[in-house]
């Protein structure tokens, strides 16, 4: 709703304006009356109103000098005037002040009303987003921040600063707080103003912060907040804070994401208020056991199926017990999408198609789908043959076993051949030692996961078959060149 104040000094014009206006069906409603400028002007300090509706000849102040003197102390709510045919030339000059429009009181009718603030709510939300916008940057790095330290499971105080000296930074004292859980729809500030939830006021600014398919949206110094949403406007589910100090900014949006999680998993739909409890909640910075993701790999990489089916099952379930966070559950499944993507050689999924998912088992169920289509690409055999089933049944088992621990004898004996035989006949098909060809399976394996995931570099090793972070470093260097971590940042 955009916030009116109606300054007229004939007490009857002011009541026919209120009675001809379907003022909330037009998105308004009228905070205050005023019956000159000067009173007019202390209410508009008072409630930053988006809309003054004023007459130009009144007593004390006029409507001309209310104009300047707003625009003089900051107030940068809108204008309509209301003037009478002999007082054209005043309308004139409020036109070039700045007014968005003017009405002639002695034929004021309910469509050129209508008409005047159609096109009004048209510019005030112009002038929000374009105020919001002029002071975006700051804003997402304070919003940056917060989201990282709420992800570590340390949400703190974070100061506001706007410029070196801190000038601006006493104007944002209170901040509404909302988040929507829009999985793949479009969201956009202007849909959000739509919805009815804010009363903005002239100094305030909306910001939206947007990560896998939720946004957050940030209401600075609003008159009032989600007073007047209309529920049936909103089609997913939300998660509000009441208007807070800045100070509660931390604290409240982390109470927001984790009210907003129980939407992930329990498919409530409505627009709720954050629960401040001490519910059990599982830190966002929570993941699952390394090991855990390795039987899942490996359970793919044997071509067990119904193993790596109910696997994966089992630890979805644990995640919804222990309530991960909605970001951490869709990281974890496009994370393990990647992996099971590079081990088949197929295309990973759209980063899109998880991140869109609005419900837990709906995530699961599309990670098990891309699983299933990545083993039956891996069941293919992607290797080139050598011609000799020994080697063939070799290089097979290496390509699903580099990560285990393997030795010339181990994979002699794999193809009951004698050792020395076998790594002669072994270098003669595929032109390199077997050691080495292990080596080049596991780097080619961990340079995909440096470009494709943001994997630390000694758990890379360790998956790709390095325990030891030195011993890989040393040879993705002999056989690139480079160390792991700068081919990491040479691929950004």
């Amino acid at each position: 709703m955009w916030n009116v104040l109606l300054v007229e000094d004939e007490a009857f014009v002011r009541r026919s304006l209120k009675q001809l206006v379907p003022w909330e069906a037009m998105g308004f409603t009228i905070v205050g009356e005023a019956g000159d400028g000067q009173e007019a002007l202390a209410m508009m300090h008072a409630c930053s109103p988006d809309l003054v509706i004023t007459d130009i000849v009144m007593p004390v102040m006029d409507g001309i000098e209310l104009m300047k003197r707003a625009k003089e102390e900051g107030l940068e709510s809108a204008f309509v005037m209301l003037t009478c045919m002999n007082e054209f030339e005043y309308a004139r000059q409020a036109l070039e002040l700045g007014a968005s429009a003017y009405l002639l009181k002695l034929s004021m009718n309910v469509q050129a009303i209508e008409d005047t603030l159609s096109k009004v709510r048209r510019e005030l939300v112009r002038d929000l987003l374009m105020r919001s916008q002029s002071l975006q940057q700051p804003f997402q790095q304070l919003y940056r921040d917060i989201w990282q330290s709420i992800g570590e499971g340390e949400i703190a105080d974070h100061r506001l600063q706007i410029d070196e000296e801190g000038g601006l930074d006493d104007r944002f004292q209170s901040v509404g707080i909302v988040s929507f859980l829009h999985g793949p729809d479009r969201f956009t500030l202007e849909k959000f103003i739509e919805f009815g939830m804010v009363s903005p006021g002239c100094r305030s600014v909306v910001h939206a912060y947007s990560h896998f398919g939720q946004t957050t949206v940030f209401v600075w110094n609003p008159v009032s907040f989600l007073v007047h949403a209309n529920h049936n406007k909103i089609p997913w589910p939300a998660v509000y804070a009441p208007l807070v100090k800045r100070s509660e900014l931390a604290a409240a949006w982390g109470h927001v994401l984790r009210t907003l999680d129980r939407n992930w998993y329990e498919g409530t739909t409505s627009l709720i208020q954050a629960a401040d409890t001490t519910d059990k909640v599982t830190s966002a910075s929570a993941s699952l056991r390394w090991d855990t993701e390795r039987e899942w790999i490996q359970s793919f990489e044997q071509h067990k199926p119904d193993d790596f089916r109910s696997r994966l099952q089992v630890g979805w379930k644990d995640m919804a017990d222990r309530r991960f966070p909605m970001a951490v559950v869709k990281e974890t499944a496009l994370r393990i999408d990647r992996i099971l993507a590079l081990i088949s050689g197929g295309s990973g999924t759209p980063e899109e198609d998880y991140t869109s998912c609005v419900r837990h088992e709906e995530l699961g169920l599309r990670l098990l789908s891309s699983a299933e289509r990545y083993a039956n690409k891996y069941g293919e055999d992607n290797e080139s043959l050598t011609g000799h089933p020994e080697i063939d049944k070799a290089l097979a088992h290496i390509r699903r076993h580099y990560h285990e621990d393997m030795t010339l004898k181990s994979i002699a004996a794999l193809v009951a051949m004698d050792e020395a035989y076998f790594s002669a006949l072994f270098k003669r098909k595929t032109g390199v030692t077997l050691m080495h060809h292990i080596q080049q399976v596991r780097i080619g394996m961990a340079k995909k996961l440096l470009e494709q995931t943001k994997l630390p570099v000694a758990e890379i090793g360790d998956r790709v078959g390095f325990p030891n972070a030195n011993y890989f470093i040393k040879i993705f260097r002999r056989w690139t060149g480079t160390t792991p971590s700068e081919y990491r940042s040479r691929g950004n």
